[in-house]
């Protein structure tokens, strides 16, 4: 089409008069081209703002005419706007225009049409863009006080508009009088309705104003997009000011009768509501305290437990983090013997502090143990209730420093029956925001029996309480003056997290704003029974999450096991630590133990669990910060691939560092029993074989020996430890033996990935009418479908015995992931698998290679990370990538494979990609929660790097 018109049918009505009596019409019809320009080309957007959206295309192909300018149209909620743009002095074939006035996190549909003197052009093709967030409302400040004569007490409230998150604030300090302006920034999480912090080395006898500001990031970049500050508020501080009362004065130059009378009746008024607060404060305030009086958690400078070496013993001070593997050698030669004589050190001077509460009649039976008490001086005091005894104050628990923070935790013992009400009262008068458990509920524990002759000693193995259940199961449950109601429960593979409404009973329902808080309890369910984590990684995980969700204005954090002193200790001392590598680059568990100690007794209760938190220090060290935010994984991954791995302060290793530490695991002979047994070493494809503690066990036959061994591996996901089963193809040999595996574990998903070649290869399964019969089963196949890219069969398993059935469906997908054109199509497998999964899966899912290798560990990754983000926001590629390297050693065959791993995690985080119904999938509707945070981030300009796959 050379040129582009408008068409206008025109009608001419010419009337014939024949006669007196008759007229006659012609009706004529005549089409008249009015050319106009076409439409512009290429629109697009450069640029995009809270309020504007920076647009660009090129003139029309064909103009038909001189062109004025453009009207730019953009749609919004039905409501379609309209901007001119008029142009002068003849103007470019390239045209750039800034859309203004739009409205934040608002979606437009945006066209163009070219104008000019006389008609408007046709319209161009539509483009649909939305604008980014704008900046949270301003935050109200709730309290400014004067705490010390140089310190500011700050607390305000969250901000009531903002856009899916807060993550900073901004705090503006002007001296007033001295010209003198400072600013502070604090990371921020919209969980916290509220927020406080200290201002530290102000100036006395100074008045300071202060307003506080929220930001949050933007959807299109790594810009902090702030909002207005709030209403400035002023403090003085001065000398003793957290002493002085402020009272409103007033003066006068006369004094009449009348005033002087007056005046005497407001003081007598006055006096009698002193009295009245007395009154009020020693029998009702205990009702009320945590949300009038600062938390008793405060921070503090002080660093005495870090003192200098001790030249006469084997202290030696703070170590510095570059100096601190070798440290850790050095005490762990010769049979860990430095280890021993520092552990040893620390148990010293136990017994100098009193526990005569503990000790007490009345509060023996609220002791779990009768060795694990608390110290007089440290211990946490309930408060007074009207009509108690004075000895119901007391429960097993103590005040634990932090790092550079008085009384960060309450290390406390698993609450018994007896004392749940005194457990939630705690909980509430401290202020406490998060409850960390590490104990499950029973474990086993050893029972030594002995015959009456002394030659015959057995010894067999028990269950033992080790705690009670002191939240409700479902809906709600009262423990004393506490309402507790269970809001929801979400199960991670190694941890718990539940979310707790607790009410107290005792406030007034005018006032029932105030009776209510939300607790999170952080419940480690996967340390072992007897020892400690084979593991350091997910229990790092676990700490720096636990620890990291206590908001700046709560109370301490309730750390509990059984006694509350092993595990617990152990958790309060990797905490203290982290915070001490990132603040001071130094390490010092031995004088912060030994500090903490004369807090509570036992903490890190024996040599292993010492030895332990080395090991996981060096490994948090090591490998630096690999649980990335969703926003920052496009930067990370660049970095990893640079040079400048750690500019700006990040803790992040180049990849190939990153893969030595993944791949380091050695194993030893008495890891691999089973697989290096002469009568099972067959049934193996190659070296790649499961370690003992995590290889899948068959049912035994009986007096066959090596029937219980299969050459496939345990694999955690992200709800469940046993999510997976990594697999090789099945030998000849094997083929019943892996039927039998997916029989006796009720597998009911089978991942296919290695192609069938009838030679080393080959088909597994039954076809047609075939049947694979065993002495427990016997399997069919029941349909086959074929798709564009895989081939579906679903079969079904059968009792040999009784009439149950096991369906099972297996997903061929042939040689992925090499076939991926794009590395974003590495998803379409997991994301397949996922919805066909629901509404059947019970058991793991089952994942076959020709190895059991990359390709199936590959699979499990993706699907377990993409969870991950989907719940946290965060994706952790390296704590993945290591366990199940340390389960399966060798399943990573190359630093590509690693690689792969975070460009695929890369290209959904770069995509307009909706990945939060993943975790309510997987972990159910009713007490499964779906993340708000995850943020959609437009694709970047990105290139394939070195795996031969290219990033779409």
């Amino acid at each position: 089409m050379d040129h582009v018109a408008i068409c206008c049918i025109l009608m001419v009505t010419v009337a014939h008069i024949t006669n007196q009596h008759s007229t006659t019409t012609t009706e004529t019809y005549t089409v008249i081209s009015i050319e106009v320009p076409s439409k512009p080309l290429n629109v697009s957007v450069l640029g995009v703002t809270s309020n504007s959206v920076y647009l660009s295309w090129f003139e029309p192909l064909h103009a038909n005419g001189p062109i004025d300018g453009y009207r730019i149209y953009y749609i919004h909620s039905n409501l379609t706007e309209v901007q001119s743009y008029r142009l002068h002095g003849g103007g470019s074939s390239h045209v750039l225009y800034n859309l203004t006035n739009l409205k934040p996190n608002t979606e437009y549909d945006i066209r163009v049409n070219a104008f000019t003197g006389k008609n408007e052009g046709e319209q161009s093709d539509s483009i649909i863009n939305k604008t980014d967030i704008g900046g949270p409302s301003p935050p109200h400040i709730l309290n400014l006080t004067c705490q010390a004569q140089d310190v500011i007490y700050l607390q305000w409230q969250r901000p009531l508009e903002f856009y899916n998150s807060i993550d900073f604030y901004y705090i503006y300090v002007y001296t007033v009088g001295a010209l003198i302006y400072d600013n502070i920034s604090l990371p921020a999480s919209k969980e916290h309705l509220q927020t406080s912090y200290a201002i530290k080395n102000v100036t006395m006898d100074m008045l300071y104003q202060i307003q506080v500001s929220a930001a949050s990031y933007s959807h299109y970049s790594n810009k902090v997009i702030e909002g207005l500050p709030s209403e400035p508020k002023e403090v003085l501080v001065q000398s003793n000011c957290d002493k002085i009362q402020q009272f409103m004065r007033h003066t006068t130059t006369e004094l009449s009768a009348g005033m002087i009378a007056g005046v005497g009746c407001a003081a007598f008024a006055f006096l009698l509501g002193i009295l009245a607060f007395v009154v009020w404060r020693k029998c009702f305030h205990a009702t009320y305290y945590y949300l009038d009086d600062v938390p008793c958690s405060v921070p503090t400078n002080s660093l005495d437990w870090n003192t200098t070496s001790d030249p006469s013993g084997d202290y030696k001070g703070a170590i510095p983090v570059d100096m601190f593997a070798r440290h850790v050698a050095e005490l762990h030669a010769d049979g860990d013997i430095g280890f021993s004589k520092e552990y040893e050190a620390i148990q010293t001077n136990n017994d100098e502090y009193s526990s005569e509460h503990s000790q007490h009649t009345d509060n023996k039976t609220k002791n779990r143990y009768t060795n694990i008490i608390a110290y007089d001086h440290s211990r946490v005091q309930l408060l007074q209730m009207t009509g108690q005894k004075k000895n119901i104050d007391y429960i097993n628990a103590n005040y634990i420093d932090g790092f550079q923070w008085s009384k960060a935790y309450i290390g406390t013992q698993g609450p018994l029956p007896s004392t749940f009400d005194c457990f939630w009262r705690m909980v509430w008068e401290q202020r406490v925001t998060i409850i960390v458990m590490i104990t499950n509920l029973v474990e086993r524990g050893r029972l030594c029996n002995s015959f009456t002759s002394e030659l015959v000693n057995f010894q067999t193995t028990h269950y033992e309480r080790k705690c009670d259940m002191y939240w409700p199961k479902e809906g709600i449950e009262t423990y004393g003056v506490i309402q507790v109601k269970l809001v929801k429960e979400d199960v991670m593979a190694t941890y718990t997290v539940r979310t707790l409404q607790i009410r107290h009973l005792r406030i007034k329902k005018k006032k029932a704003a105030m009776a209510e808080k939300i607790v999170y309890q952080y419940h480690y369910t996967n340390w072992p029974d007897h020892g400690t984590p084979d593991h350091p990684l997910p229990v790092l995980h676990f700490v720096k999450k636990s620890a990291s969700a206590n908001p700046p204005d709560s109370g301490p954090i309730i750390v509990h096991c059984s006694a509350g002193v092993g595990r617990t200790g152990t958790y309060i001392v990797l905490d203290a630590m982290l915070k001490q590598i990132r603040t001071r680059n130094e390490v010092n568990i031995f004088g912060f133990l030994r500090h903490i100690r004369s807090q509570r007794n036992f903490l890190v209760q024996t040599e292993e669990q010492y030895i332990f938190i080395h090991d996981a220090l060096l490994e948090a060290i090591d490998s630096g910060e690999t649980n990335i935010k969703r926003e920052q994984i496009s930067k990370y991954v660049q970095a990893l691939q640079s040079n400048n791995i750690e500019e700006k302060g990040e803790q992040w290793k180049p990849l190939e560092y990153q893969f030595k530490l993944v791949t380091s695991f050695q194993c030893k002979d008495f890891n691999l029993i089973s697989a290096n047994k002469v009568i099972n070493k067959p049934k193996n494809r190659s070296d790649i074989v499961s370690v003992e503690s995590s290889r899948v066990h068959l049912t035994p036959k009986p007096g066959e020996d090596g029937s219980d061994y299969i050459n496939a591996t345990w694999i955690q996901g992200y709800n469940s430890l046993r999510e997976f089963i990594i697999t090789q193809h099945p030998l000849k040999e094997t083929i019943k033996d892996f039927w039998q595996m997916v029989w006796d574990h009720n597998a009911q998903t089978i991942i296919m990935l290695s192609v069938i070649d009838n030679e080393d290869f080959e088909i597994f399964w039954p076809m047609d009418q075939e049947i694979i019969e065993s002495d427990n089963y016997k399997i069919r196949l029941s349909s086959e479908r074929t798709e564009s890219m895989y081939v579906t069969r679903d079969f079904v398993m059968q009792s040999v015995q009784d009439d149950y059935e096991l369906h099972v469906r297996m997903v061929h997908w042939t040689n992925w992931p090499h076939h991926c054109v794009y590395i974003s199509e590495l998803f379409q497998l997991p994301n397949m698998v996922q919805e066909t999964q629901l509404g059947y899966q019970n058991g793991p899912v089952v994942v076959v290679d020709r190895f059991g290798c990359a390709e199936a560990a590959t699979y499990c990754c993706l699907t377990t990370l993409k969870k991950q983000l989907a719940y946290e926001n965060h994706a952790d590629i390296y704590m993945y990538a290591k366990l199940y390297h340390n389960k399966r050693p060798g399943v990573w065959s190359c630093s590509d494979n690693y690689l792969r791993l975070h460009l695929a995690i890369q290209s959904i985080c770069n995509q307009a990609e909706e990945i939060s119904d993943w975790y309510a999938m997987a972990n159910g509707t009713i007490n499964g929660s779906l993340s708000n945070d995850c943020l959609r981030v437009p694709p970047e300009g990105m290139e394939a790097m070195g795996t031969g796959l290219t990033v779409a």
